[in-house]
């Protein structure tokens, strides 16, 4: 808290992909592929401006919104905080964001998180929500560098 206010969390991980960024953003924003390596089911390809369920055996399932995408660039996505968290506390709106940057012989996928609070809750939400993220991204890089998927 720095002047009487709570500061949101952020964090960013990167992880360099061997493959070229259209094959990286396909398998991201491609239902089919995505339920290769992270998801165990979705309700659809990411589009802008739709929402999607995602579902996992182990967790649940949990809805993002498309806010925005740019082929081969970024995608924001939106969540809420209280049904990521499976709490009852106040919900808002937490911003996750996926860019891509060419390299010369692969991709640069970093993955950022904005928006979680200060408090306990909003710490967990955060700390999970990094593990996860730093998990899918190694997931990606097995499944389209390899073919494999560590699940």
């Amino acid at each position: 808290m720095r002047g009487g206010l709570m500061m949101a969390r952020n964090y960013t991980v990167q992880t360099k992909i061997l493959r070229p960024v259209a094959d990286v953003f396909d398998a991201i924003v491609s239902s089919d592929r995505l339920g290769q390596y992270f998801v165990n089911n979705t309700s659809g390809d990411l589009t802008e401006g739709t929402e999607i369920t995602w579902g996992w055996d182990h967790y649940g399932e949990n809805t993002i919104v498309v806010r925005k995408i740019i082929q081969n660039e970024l995608i924001e996505l939106v969540l809420d905080s209280r049904e990521w968290e499976k709490t009852q506390n106040e919900a808002y709106e937490v911003l996750v964001i996926f860019e891509f940057e060419k390299l010369d012989d692969g991709t640069m996928l970093s993955i950022s998180e904005q928006g979680w609070k200060t408090d306990a809750e909003g710490l967990k939400g955060s700390h999970d929500n990094c593990s996860g993220w730093t998990h899918m991204a190694m997931c990606l890089k097995a499944y389209v560098e390899h073919g494999i998927d560590l699940r």
